[in-house]
C-alpha cells in the first residue's frame, strides 16, 4: 500500500505540462507516485512555511484520494 512517503516531490518554476514560467511569486509543487503525477501551484513565501514531508502529505492526498467505502 502506497503511503505519502513515498511520493518524489519537486519544484519548479515551470508549469510541468506546458513549460509555462509561474506567475511571479510562486512555485509549482510536483508530486509523483508510481506512474502518476500531480502538482499545485503555491506562494513561493508560503512554500517556505512547510516542511518537506506537510508537501509529501498534501501531494499524497492528490495522487492517491481516498475513498468511503
Amino acid at each position: 500500500m502506497s503511503k505519502y512517503k513515498d511520493v518524489v516531490v519537486t519544484l519548479s518554476k515551470k508549469h510541468p505540462e506546458t513549460s509555462e514560467p509561474a506567475q511571479a511569486g510562486h512555485t509549482y509543487v510536483i508530486g509523483q507516485l508510481g506512474n502518476k503525477k500531480k502538482w499545485y501551484e503555491i506562494d513561493t513565501i508560503q512554500l517556505d512555511k512547510f516542511s518537506q514531508e506537510d508537501l509529501k502529505k498534501e501531494l499524497f492526498k492528490l495522487l492517491h484520494p481516498q475513498t468511503h467505502h
